[in-house]
This record gives structure tokens, C-alpha cells and sequence, in this order.
């Protein structure tokens, strides 16, 4: 078999293989609850293992920009590659914002986007394929910040949350200062150059109240903000986005061994 050959019967060997893990990704709807004295309804991207489950979950958030899919999608067949159920929630448009709010970043605060987190679980937990007490939450730049604050409860409104995500991933977040007491093990990556959600944040964060939970900080040298994703270097509102191999590599590994342990115990 020539060269050509053998490329050609890889490929199709490599889209066997994805069909076998995967089903095709289908569009549902999220009752997100009220924002701004309107009840909100989200659209989001389902895609699940082939198989019956029950599978572990992974909710995820997008970043300022809305769904970049030159990253996001390739989080998600990955996601979906080691066996979980992954819900890719639209937190912008339905709330009229199809071009991101990069420009404004609390025209729909993290704090309202926690809630979708939650409305999000909720949704994953209903399906008969998805095992509820494993769903993780996992989000990128505006969406990892997000994330901190879907799994930190002060408690003020009231007993311990019943049902909080398993664990939590936040690659480059805006790090709040301080948390108070976190429901689930966080992961949070984020290079050293970034210059828009800045490492040092992350760096000094006080937790109030740990309790049992672990907060995991990776700082990467010389990375900056988006570099876990595979595109030529460029600039986003002054902001350096690049390309960070070695980063990316070793965030993609990190991240497959803590949602394994969180979420299937291994």
C-alpha cells in the first residue's frame, strides 16, 4: 500500500472512530428563569457519547464573544471523546447580544450567567443518559469567570445548595476577590502574559472558606489569554491572543485527570 493509500484509509479509520464515540449535536432549549423582569429561554448545543449511560455531564460557557467555535467546539468533541455528556449554553443572543459584549462586560454579568450554569444542570440532570450527581462545570475567559461564581455559595439566601456541580474548570477567568466557600473542586489555567484577565488576580485570591474543597492553580509562562487555541496570533480589543502548544497540551491533560477523578472517581 502506497503512502496516499495508507493517509486515505486513516482518515476514514479516524471518522469511523468519531462517529462510534459521538452522536450528532442537537438543539434544545434552557428556561433560564427571568432577566430584567422578562423570562429568558437559552439556546443550547447537546452532544452525548453513543451509548446508554448514565454518563458524567459537562456544562459549558462560552466567553465574552459568545460560542467561538474554533475553540469551544473543539472542547466539546473532546469532552464528548472522553466520555461525557457536554451542554454548550448560548448565554447572549437570546438576551439580544449576537455579537458578544466583549466591549461591556456586564451587560450580562457573571452573577446571570451562574444562574443559566444552574438552569443548565438542571436541564442535564432530566435526561435519562445523564447521571446528576456528575455534572461538572467548565468555562473559558467571561465564562470562566462565570464558572467561580456558579460553584461559590456565601449561603446568605439560606441552607447549603442541594445539588451543586461536582467540580469545576476555569481557563483564564476574571478572578474574583475573595470567594466564599466553594461547592465543588475548582481547576483554574491561566498563562503568566495574559493581559486581559490577568494571572495575578488568581494568584493573590482569598478564599474565605475552603472547607473541603481544593482551589488547583496552573500559571503557564509566557501564555496569554486564548491559548489554548490552534490559529495565528492575533489582537482582540488591544488583547494578545496566541497560540500556546505546549500550554495547550498540558491544560488539555490537566483538565482530562481532574473531570476522570471529580467525575468518575478515577
Amino acid at each position: 500500500m502506497n503512502i496516499r493509500a495508507c493517509v486515505i484509509a486513516l482518515m476514514r479509520l479516524a471518522s469511523l472512530m468519531a462517529f462510534s464515540w459521538s452522536c450528532a449535536a442537537e438543539t434544545v432549549s434552557i428556561n433560564a428563569g427571568v432577566t430584567s423582569g422578562q423570562p429568558v429561554t437559552l439556546s443550547a448545543e447537546l452532544k452525548r457519547p453513543a451509548g446508554s449511560g448514565p454518563f458524567g455531564g459537562v456544562v459549558m460557557l462560552h466567553g465574552c464573544a459568545g460560542i467561538w467555535k474554533l475553540r469551544d467546539d473543539v472542547w466539546v468533541d473532546r469532552l464528548v471523546s472522553w466520555g461525557y455528556v457536554v451542554l454548550q449554553v448560548d448565554s447572549f443572543v437570546a438576551r439580544g447580544h449576537p455579537n458578544g459584549i466583549c466591549e461591556s462586560p456586564l451587560t450580562v454579568s457573571p452573577r446571570t450567567r451562574a444562574k443559566d450554569a444552574h438552569a443548565a444542570k438542571t436541564y442535564l440532570s432530566g435526561l435519562p443518559y445523564v447521571d446528576g450527581d456528575r455534572i461538572a462545570v467548565m468555562g473559558m475567559s467571561h465564562g470562566g469567570w462565570t464558572t467561580l461564581l456558579a460553584i461559590e455559595n456565601s449561603y446568605l439566601d439560606g441552607d447549603v445548595r442541594a445539588k451543586p456541580f461536582k467540580a469545576a474548570v476555569a481557563l483564564y477567568p476574571w478572578c474574583e476577590s475573595p470567594l466564599y466557600r466553594l461547592d465543588a473542586p475548582l481547576l483554574i489555567l491561566i498563562g503568566d502574559a495574559d493581559d486581559w484577565t490577568f494571572a495575578f488576580r488568581c494568584q493573590r485570591m482569598e478564599l474565605k472558606d475552603p472547607g473541603p474543597h481544593k482551589v488547583i492553580l496552573k500559571v503557564y509562562p509566557g501564555a496569554t489569554h486564548g491559548f489554548d487555541v490552534d490559529q495565528p496570533d492575533q489582537q482582540v480589543l488591544g488583547h494578545k491572543i496566541r497560540y500556546d502548544a505546549e500550554a495547550a497540551r498540558d491544560a488539555v491533560e490537566r483538565i482530562h485527570r481532574f473531570l476522570a477523578l471529580h467525575l468518575q472517581g478515577n
